[in-house]
């Protein structure tokens, strides 16, 4: 399998905060979103807030067109082929192999619907790609289960599709979603005590492990899941 987002979150996330942290800078070096009693206003909230959405939709017209060309090309790569990049329904064929790809891929795919929302196509697919995820009783690799890297890839592209998409998605689906991101993260932080990454601030897997835990608790502290 493909992937035009390959070492994301570094990919992913270099290009996206480069995009948002632009246009924070060059409109306003005060900005920050709203938030009050462990919650912020509303979706998104992870990089930017809905009312930052059409600025930056804007952008990817303009200063910004090349970071959203790139974006765009991995999307309409995906389109094209739906098949070869959502993840697989079963257990067995999601476990079978290093499986990092699916959560890089999520999160261009759910930058693209915030920039493109009348591409109906993409948002669909974005869910379907999210329910496939969902209906996993684990992100970690079967042959290596001592290794969080994958199930932090997926979770930091799954808490940010649920950022980005939290508007189009049915109840049902936030209060689904909502929960893998509960367990994930949970199932991160507890590890944390167990795994080198959770201490030793030098180790490889520290930084991709920890972001993820960071996304997932952002997101479950904004919805008011987080435990005491």
């Amino acid at each position: 399998m493909r992937t035009h987002t390959r070492g994301a979150p570094s990919v992913f996330f270099i290009y996206l905060l480069g995009f948002v942290s632009a246009y924070i800078t060059d409109e306003n070096p005060e900005v920050m979103i709203p938030f009050t009693n462990a919650n912020y206003d509303s979706h998104p909230m992870l990089y930017f807030s809905r009312a930052e959405v059409a600025e930056l939709q804007l952008r990817a017209a303009s200063s910004h067109e090349h970071i959203a060309a790139r974006i765009i090309e991995a999307v309409h790569t995906m389109l094209s082929s739906p098949l070869e990049y959502l993840p697989p329904w079963d257990p067995k064929d999601y476990s079978a192999r290093w499986n990092e790809i699916y959560g890089n891929n999520l999160g261009a795919l759910a930058m693209f619907c915030v920039l493109y929302p009348e591409n109906i196509e993409a948002r669909d697919m974005a869910k379907d790609y999210m329910e496939r995820m969902a209906a996993q009783p684990s992100w970690l690799v079967k042959d290596a289960p001592w290794d969080e890297v994958p199930l932090a890839h997926s979770l930091v592209g799954f808490a940010t599709a649920y950022d980005f998409l939290y508007n189009y998605l049915s109840k049902t689906q936030q209060e689904k979603f909502l929960e893998v991101i509960a367990n994930a993260s949970g199932y991160m932080y507890e590890t944390s005590y167990r795994r080198g990454w959770g201490f030793q601030y030098l180790h490889n897997h520290q930084p991709t492990n920890c972001m993820a835990l960071l996304t997932g608790s952002l997101v479950l502290m904004n919805q008011g899941t987080m435990p005491a």
